[in-house]
């Protein structure tokens, strides 16, 4: 559980307090209220004039900078001055400044925190992030803004239009409820401005920063869209009047049910008012008889939003989203400790300051036409990259595969994706094109004054990554892999189940692993280990049993019940594997776990022929089962239901064909909505879960080496360390 700080008790700050009280993830530890009067903490927190909240919980004022909230101890500090504010004291490394003061980077780094989220539009370049529309490039930056409430109200809207028919030109306007800065009646302040008027006589024009934060959020849409503000009379909830041009043609109906679909949109379709949408946590919401088709592709949408709680609620969103890609946190059904592998050599023990680094990574990414396909495993590795460069290291030499060349073979070279990596970093990379080699070496002096960031080329261009011990220890591609630094970290978690050079033969004086490796198996140990005796379902999908057949032994002797989908129920009924799946299913339903098979689906006798839908127990000889039916995503629904932690490694159909990829939407929306911790393994099930940018429990990065990890209980690249470390 994360601990949270929040600077500033005003309207926001109280919002998100009493969310982040119902949220088992994270508790507030600290709040920064200047003037607060600790009497009057129950009356505060239980009484508001507008959200109508559970006040089902029980306050306790403990001394006068101290409150009981449940089983939580609440600090409060009361001092404008941020420096003078001592978060980790009480163990916040994440602060939520909704104070609207400390607005560019420097000031925010005034906390004494890790990491801070402004709760409105920086004054300088401090990036922004809003949940659904560019949360998936927070790659560790150590202050943020979530922006304004009605950017977390419009971008959303804009992205999905923009991504499926373009947008030629838009124009909006916010109608905004009172904000605290505005006045009862009218006063001599801010005379200059229409803001000194009575909010309670006058509908106002106001400005509206929300423009410029679109161009940043989404590029595409630089110069094509602007916007104005009117401040009314009302408590709370704002509604945007966006007019938009699409270049794709559209009919209003068919927009309306294509954003009904969206995870991240909602379609109000009552003749709703403001008050209604009062304590709403969606930040989009579009009221369908309100809007217009205006002819031609032009549009008037109207989108509702609850200003202060739905923005609330997108404040924590981002808040988790950074909690599980920055330095881990103690995992809630385990010890909180690291594997006893790994524990002395985690990143947290060592200071690289001045030190030559190498860091083993599996950047190992989906491409198409030299383009980034899927950017996951690059963002996972970047705690552990950011961590090492806080140091200020004299240099940091990453390491990477790239596919499975045989030699070197332009088609897999980095040199094709460097802008695209740069893009995802402050510091210059500096290409190390030759490998390894003498010249590497030379290149790591020369450019030593300007550069910290080094990337050497695909590391399988040579075969001693492969094959080293094949070769002789001095051989020239070992010793040149050994001078490359003088400290070597592993976070490659993906790549631990293999034997190869840059995982087991640097022979570096210091070594260490990095954050993914920990989370990794940290997350792992809640299924493997699971101390408080935990219910486990375990979904096993994929193309074929075949390769799965240990790791099911494995969780069969482990998990409550194991569902087996997908292309593996094929090879149960066809009885492959020389006729020994029989026995082999015999001895699996011997052990802890009840098995259950996927007992309908679409079938086919090939991709190309029409699909039909067929009970398992009626399979022709001829087809195979290409995606799960809907009496079997009853029952795995059941299951979940059943269970208190659910493992998924594997689809439950071919999620790349558009015929049979239904079942496996379904299967991750029910996933998404269970309100359990998921953990979700194996390549194509990760890449599929990852499209809907859901804060799953733990996403895995690893596919071979989870699979050995469950089967075999270690993984060679750990094993290393671990000898290492008894040595």
């Amino acid at each position: 559980m994360a601990p949270i700080g929040i600077n500033g008790f005003g309207r926001i700050g109280k919002c998100i307090f009493m969310q982040l009280l119902q949220n088992n993830d994270h508790h507030v530890a600290a709040i920064n209220a200047p003037g607060f009067d600790m009497k009057y903490i129950e009356q505060y927190l239980k009484r508001d004039s507008v959200h109508k909240y559970d006040k089902e919980f029980r306050i306790e004022i403990i001394d006068s900078d101290h409150f009981k909230v449940g089983d939580h101890i609440i600090h409060v500090f009361r001092d404008m001055d941020a420096t003078k504010l001592d978060w980790k004291k009480y163990g916040v490394y994440y602060v939520i400044d909704a104070t609207g003061y400390f607005l560019t980077s420097a000031k925010a780094k005034d906390h004494n925190a890790d990491y801070i989220i402004m709760c409105a539009p920086p004054k300088d370049n401090t990036p922004l992030f809003v949940n659904s529309v560019n949360d998936a490039k927070y790659k560790g930056e150590s202050v943020v803004s979530n922006a304004s409430c009605t950017t977390n109200c419009i971008t959303p809207v804009l992205k999905f239009l923009e991504d499926n028919y373009g947008i030629k030109n838009a124009n909006f306007t916010t109608v905004h409820s009172t904000t605290s800065t505005q006045t009862t009646v009218d006063n001599n302040n801010n005379m200059n401005q229409r803001i000194h008027r009575s909010i309670l006589n006058n509908i106002i024009p106001h400005s509206t920063g929300a423009s410029s934060a679109i161009f940043e959020l989404i590029p595409s849409l630089t110069g094509k869209i602007y916007g104005t503000s009117l401040r009314v009379p009302v408590s709370n909830v704002s509604i945007v009047d966006l007019n938009v041009d699409l270049e794709k043609p559209v009919s209003l109906k068919e927009l309306m049910q294509h954003l009904k679909r969206d995870d991240f949109i909602q379609v109000c379709e009552s003749n709703a008012v403001s008050c209604d949408f009062i304590s709403t946590t969606c930040p989009s919401i579009v009221d369908e008889k309100a809007s217009m088709h205006l002819g031609d592709n032009r549009f008037k949408l109207m989108i509702w939003y609850d200003n202060e709680w739905s923005y609330s609620a997108q404040v924590i969103r981002l808040l988790e989203k950074m909690v599980a890609f920055n330095a881990p946190h103690p995992l809630p059904s385990t010890t909180g400790c690291l594997v006893n592998e790994i524990k002395k050599e985690h990143i947290d023990n060592f200071d690289f300051t001045g030190k030559k680094v190498v860091l083993r990574l599996d950047w190992n990414i989906p491409t198409k036409n030299f383009k980034i396909q899927d950017d996951f495993r690059i963002l996972s590795s970047f705690p552990t990259i950011e961590r090492i460069l806080r140091n200020k290291p004299e240099r940091l030499v990453i390491i990477s595969h790239f596919g499975r060349p045989e030699g070197k073979t332009d088609k897999y070279s980095w040199s094709h994706y460097l802008e695209q990596l740069q893009s995802y970093f402050s510091e210059k990379i500096c290409f190390l094109e030759d490998g390894l080699s003498e010249s590497t070496l030379a290149k790591l002096e020369a450019q030593k004054a300007n550069h910290t960031l080094f990337l050497l080329e695909n590391i399988r261009f040579h075969d001693v990554e492969t094959n080293y011990k094949k070769y002789p220890t001095d051989h020239p591609e070992i010793n040149i892999i050994q001078q490359l630094g003088d400290f070597y970290v592993n976070d490659a978690f993906g790549c631990c189940h293999r034997d190869h050079l840059s995982i087991c033969g640097i022979n570096a004086p210091q070594k260490a692993f990095g954050y993914l490796i920990h989370k990794e198996v940290e997350s792992l140990k809640l299924i493997m280990e699971n101390k408080e005796n935990k219910k486990i379902l375990a979904i096993i999908g994929g193309a074929k049993m075949d390769d799965k057949l240990p790791l099911v032994e494995a969780l069969s002797m482990k998990m409550n019940d194991i569902y087996l989908g997908g292309g593996n129920i094929n090879s149960i009924l066809k009885n492959k594997m020389d006729n020994k799946m029989d026995e082999y299913m015999h001895k699996i339903r011997s052990n802890k776990a009840t098995i259950h098979l996927m007992s309908d689906g679409l079938c086919a006798n090939g991709f190309d022929a029409m699909p039909t839908y067929c009970q398992s127990a009626n399979l022709p000889h001829d087809s195979y089962f290409y995606d799960i039916g809907m009496e079997s995503l009853f029952a795995l629904e059941k299951l979940i239901q059943q269970n208190d932690i659910i493992f998924i490694n594997g689809m439950m159909g071919v999620t790349e064909h558009h015929l049979y990829k239904h079942g496996s939407e379904m299967l991750i929306k029910l996933l998404m909505k269970c309100g359990k911790p998921v953990i979700v393994a194996g390549g194509d099930s990760v890449g599929f879960a990852n499209q809907y940018k859901h804060n799953f429990y733990y996403v895995s990065t690893g596919g071979g080496s989870t699979i050995d990890y469950i089967s075999n209980g270690s993984l060679v690249g750990i094993d290393f360390f671990e000898s290492l470390a008894n040595a």
